[in-house]
């Protein structure tokens, strides 16, 4: 299986970096790892016990998350969400924990959310969704059901349908809980989920995605396993106007990025025609200054590249720079369910609703 990120910290969590540091950090992270576990453990017994309560929002909740750090996809699948109820004539709002938000309150996510849902959807950024919940009601009070972005950890909101999405590529953060592997959650946490979503599935073979649902089925034989791939269908200028994915054919370029797993963006780059003159890769969710914008030019002009790309959540926080000289393009992305899996996942959601309310 691939690698979900190229950060170095990935190399040591798997063991490929076989250096002296790489195994002191392994062993200091081993030693942490029971600290978190019981943590984690003892709190979602509290839940699972009732010593601690889940609130009701006011409406019927979907809650979308994961067992590991980042990477498996969220945000598309957030946005596929809403606009799949919105067309079924229900009014979804987003609540978001608004992760690494700037100091002025500005999240990546929720921006990218924004442009892709519109003005009729609310999105709420604040780590407490019960008050975010509130605020939206207030807001508008004919919402009718919140989608929860990254919910599996809140486990103060009650919901109606847990959505778990699970990376093809690293499904189970290494086998380790943080900080010794990419786990929130122990595996066996999957119990609470009503569906799982495998995503960036068409990145491993159908044995690999066999290997998944196997141990899926171990820990919850009754939720349903789908499958979906995160493909670019457009590119989107700074001027606004939409091109078609062939756009970057014969086209030398530098792909930069700052999300978890930038090998993904690369290769689908690659896949369509790309020529990837140059990469910079920076952390996830990493706030851009001039002095980025001012090194990547600079890489660009060296190896060549006459384009830049990057993704829509890069863009969020880029376009509010001076624009370097060199054009940029940002992928849009798009869901691509197998066979009948998008409708089948949307009967059972649209079913758990219509119990809620």
């Amino acid at each position: 299986m691939i690698r979900p990120g190229d950060h170095p910290m990935n190399r040591v969590m798997d063991g490929s970096d076989r250096s002296a540091v790489a195994a002191v950090l392994r062993c200091g992270a081993a030693c942490a790892e029971p600290f978190y576990a019981l943590a984690v453990r003892l709190r979602n017994a509290m839940f699972e016990s009732g010593v601690l309560a889940a609130h009701r929002l006011g409406r019927a909740v979907v809650g979308v998350g994961n067992l590991t750090t980042g990477g498996t996809g969220k945000t598309p699948i957030v946005a596929w969400l809403a606009q799949r109820l919105a067309a079924a004539a229900m009014r979804p709002a987003v609540l978001l924990r608004g992760y690494k938000s700037t100091p002025d309150g500005i999240s990546d996510e929720a921006d990218v959310l924004r442009g892709l849902l519109g003005p009729d959807v609310p999105v709420l950024t604040n780590p407490d969704r019960l008050a975010a919940a509130t605020v939206a009601l207030r807001q508008d009070p004919r919402i009718t059901v919140f989608i929860l972005d990254d919910a599996m950890q809140h486990r103060r909101a009650a919901r109606d349908f847990e959505l778990v999405l699970l990376h093809a590529g690293q499904p189970f953060g290494y086998g380790h809980l943080l900080p010794r592997g990419l786990l929130r959650e122990p595996i066996d946490s999957l119990k609470r989920a009503d569906a799982i979503v495998i995503t960036h599935a068409d990145q491993v073979t159908e044995a690999d995605l066999t290997h998944i649902e196997g141990i899926v089925c171990r820990h919850n034989a009754s939720a349903p396993i789908f499958r979906a791939n995160h493909v670019i269908d457009a590119f989107r200028g700074a001027d606004g106007e939409l091109h078609p994915p062939q756009f970057l054919q014969g086209k030398p370029l530098m792909a930069f990025c700052g999300i978890a797993c930038p090998q993904d963006f690369h290769a689908s780059l690659g896949k369509l025609g790309g020529q990837i003159a140059a990469t910079q890769v920076f952390a996830d969710h990493h706030h851009y200054t001039g002095a980025d914008l001012a090194q990547i030019q600079a890489r660009a002009a060296a190896a060549g590249a006459q384009i830049l790309v990057t993704t829509e959540k890069d863009w969020a926080k880029v376009s509010r720079l001076p624009a370097p000289a060199l054009p940029i393009s940002r992928a849009q992305l798009s869901l691509r369910f197998w066979q009948d899996h998008e409708q089948r996942l949307l009967e059972l959601i649209r079913k758990s609703l219509l119990r809620a309310t």
